[in-house]
């Protein structure tokens, strides 16, 4: 009993043993091991990441809710940044912030006051911020800042910077989650609202910081992936969706709410990445993938749904 109460507690530990078993299986395709590999993986995983906890924190606030516009503020994100960077690098890290926190506003907004769900909300300002990307695209920058792209891929033991800067991110996160008034007050929100409003706590306001900084934690994600990628470019935020649900909710964030864990969200983008790796080296076409993803993602969404208390 303990042991399993142990393992309910630290739930990290399912995407960790997740890990390791892709990380054999990628030993087996390739036929050769390397520490490398793991470091690879930890960079890859970096965008996924960053989004996974924009979802962790979103999926905590209750009522199932979940962010589809992350994947399209991370683009319109990425290019802010390649055109506000050439100017001033501080400054377009922040513009880019500032846009995705604006966009996370909005979302809180339209979701507490006009009632609409989180996923229509979230779907219909994502499309609207693509509508945006199609039509100012071709007057933005598309190239990052040099020394910006050369300082996020300086190499520390096998680590980019841009992959130690999305840890720091996480343990910032982990602190505001489980160390301060604010998480304890989003993780009360997310088991019942009713509840916590009786018990003092202002839902409206939670709910509207947590959706802002999950836009804001996508602005950065796209500043990041802009620079490393080499610019920007429309819909290089799609392919990381899936990989952030599923880091999300293979973590050990309650799909109802109420629930999270940022260490098992840094497990669950490395396994997905490691999975994504897994795929590759087994010559398994773009769709096929796309496809073993989507039906892991739906097992895990099955089981988190399962531990419901």
């Amino acid at each position: 009993m303990k042991a399993k109460q142990w393992i309910e507690k630290n739930s990290f530990i399912w995407p960790l043993v997740g890990t390791i078993i892709l990380w054999i299986m990628v030993v087996a395709v390739s036929g050769r091991f390397s520490v490398s590999q793991l470091f690879s993986c930890a960079t890859l995983a970096s965008f996924s990441l960053m989004l996974g906890l924009g979802q962790t924190i979103v999926i905590t606030s209750g009522e199932g809710a979940i962010d589809l516009s992350g994947t399209y503020v991370l683009t319109l994100a990425a290019y802010i940044s390649c055109t506000v960077m050439n100017q001033n690098i501080f400054l377009g890290i922040l513009a880019a912030v500032a846009a995705g926190a604006v966009v996370g506003f909005i979302n809180g907004v339209i979701n507490i006051y006009l009632k609409v769900p989180a996923m229509i909300t979230t779907l219909a300002t994502g499309y609207i911020v693509f509508t945006i990307v199609l039509i100012a695209a071709p007057h933005m920058n598309t190239l990052p800042n040099s020394t910006f792209v050369k300082f996020i891929n300086t190499n520390f033991g096998g680590l980019t910077v841009m992959t130690l800067i999305c840890l720091a991110v996480s343990a910032l996160l982990a602190v505001l989650l489980y160390k301060t008034k604010f998480g304890k007050n989003l993780h009360a929100v997310g088991q019942k609202r009713e509840a916590a409003k009786y018990a003092g706590i202002s839902v409206p306001a939670t709910v509207i910081a947590t959706f802002t900084l999950a836009g804001a934690i996508a602005g950065f994600a796209g500043v990041l992936c802009g620079a490393y990628i080499g610019g920007a470019f429309q819909d290089m935020g799609t392919s990381y969706f899936l990989p952030a649900v599923a880091a999300a909710l293979v973590g050990g964030t309650l799909a109802s709410g109420g629930r999270s864990s940022v260490l098992g969200v840094v497990f669950g983008a490395l396994m997905m990445s490691f999975m994504t790796t897994f795929l590759n080296a087994a010559n398994l076409a773009p769709g096929l993938q796309r496809l073993i993803q989507g039906a892991v993602l739906v097992l895990i969404l099955v089981a988190s749904v399962s531990k419901k208390d």
